[in-house]
């Protein structure tokens, strides 16, 4: 007898805007040995005048069902609501089992109120609401030494663990958790243990130089806890309503392009800015900023700019831009080389992080080359400026010295 391919079915729950209760929207069939996704919208669903679709571009509400065979068999909007690195660590820790035995729609079916974005998944249409449980600021210091335990492959009792879970899809594999904090959720972003600088404060101050430099950025803010600095940077895909949290949706730029991770052959901030313009009716202003994030990457060296690292918000509106997020220097080595390249590529030269590679498809950001060169030089004079802006941040000197030579490309 033929061997049947194992199936796993989840369902997909959706929160509409302005609703703080989810709605089921359809089933999601996963076939893990061969890695295919297959989701149908259900009938009543697509009845509701307010209906949205739970992946703006692989599952348009009109659209014809199509199965999906990049990252594992889930759609993009999925994928980016399942937990990250990190996330897949704490809910392995949980299971008691190494994260590679688990299947994507484990991931899935954690059940988690501070997932990104507006959906969540259940292994029935009868199970509840998930407990919208995010931990208060004042539980920070015992989930930070619990986040350091599970980094040492140290044993962490369950209760923290859960709490470690919530927001454990919001990008990245440094340790994190959702807590909440003034009527608004926050991610706490932990030092690391081989950490060699105040990466907190370090990422504090380079996103608060974007800012400076016109990129939008979330708002943040840094704490000590018990002697240790912790970065809080505020949920832009929730707002506070009533009793519960409006959700938004998110999609990554991977989900955007309908990228699979292992294809880096293929990430283009181009190629980006021409889906951007094609699918969501971006103004030239979201492609002008797309321009700016990927200039600021090269005057800062942060080469951790992949696709999951750009979001984009979407809801009955529109799609725009998310707040910019994880932009960090990567250390460099001075006099060792000045070059070095990206994740995506910038222009005719591929992935080379130079200004003369990142103007060179200037037009396709829908900039002429003046504008595009106006903005260069305006964000190179900004950036030029960084030392004193990271001593007003409280970075130390030695983290200054660790990071001076990723600023060499905006202070040559």
């Amino acid at each position: 007898m033929p061997v049947l391919a194992r199936e796993h079915k989840v369902y997909v729950f959706i929160y509409l805007p302005g609703e703080t209760t989810a709605v089921p929207a359809g089933l999601f069939t996963h076939y893990p040995d061969d890695g295919i996704g297959r989701f149908a919208y259900g009938r009543r669903y697509l009845e509701r005048p307010n209906a949205l679709p739970v992946d703006p571009v692989a599952l348009p509400l009109g659209g014809m069902p199509r199965d999906v065979t990049t990252n594992g068999g889930l759609y993009g909007a999925f994928r980016d609501s399942s937990p990250d690195y990190w996330g897949r660590l704490v809910v392995a820790a949980e299971a008691r089992m190494p994260p590679e035995a688990l299947d994507e729609t484990d991931y899935l079916l954690r059940a988690n109120a501070s997932r990104i974005g507006c959906l969540d998944f259940r292994a029935s249409l009868e199970q509840g609401e998930p407990v919208v449980g995010p931990p208060g600021f004042q539980s920070l210091a015992e989930l930070l030494d619990a986040a350091s335990d599970l980094a040492a492959g140290k044993q962490v009792r369950q209760d923290l663990l859960r709490l470690l879970e919530q927001g454990s899809s919001v990008g990245g594999a440094r340790p994190k958790c959702t807590v909440e904090l003034d009527d608004a959720l926050w991610i706490a972003k932990f030092p690391a243990k081989d950490d060699t600088i105040n990466f907190p404060k370090v990422e504090y101050a380079t996103m608060t130089l974007a800012g400076r430099c016109g990129i939008n950025v979330p708002t943040m803010r840094v704490v000590a806890i018990g002697g240790r600095d912790v970065l809080l940077v505020k949920r832009f895909d929730r707002h506070k309503s009533g009793g519960g949290y409006q959700r938004f949706g998110f999609l990554s730029a991977l989900s955007l392009m309908e990228w699979d991770e292992r294809d880096r052959t293929e990430w283009s901030y181009p190629a980006l800015a021409d889906r951007m313009r094609a699918t969501i009716l971006a103004q030239r202003a979201q492609t002008g900023e797309l321009f700016r994030r990927m200039l600021f990457n090269v005057l800062c060296r942060n080469t951790d700019d992949h696709p999951r690292n750009h979001g984009f918000l979407w809801g009955e509106r529109a799609t725009a831009l998310s707040p910019a997020y994880d932009i960090v220097p990567s250390l460099a080595r001075p006099g060792v080389t000045t070059e070095f390249s990206l994740s995506m590529s910038l222009g005719e030269r591929g992935r080379e992080a130079t200004l003369a590679n990142a103007v060179s498809m200037h037009a396709r950001f829908g900039l002429t080359r003046s504008e595009a060169e106006q903005v260069i030089d305006d964000m190179r004079a900004c950036v030029a400026k960084w030392e004193q802006l990271f001593i007003t941040c409280g970075v130390s000197e030695a983290d200054r010295d660790a990071v001076r030579a990723s600023f060499a490309v905006a202070t040559s």
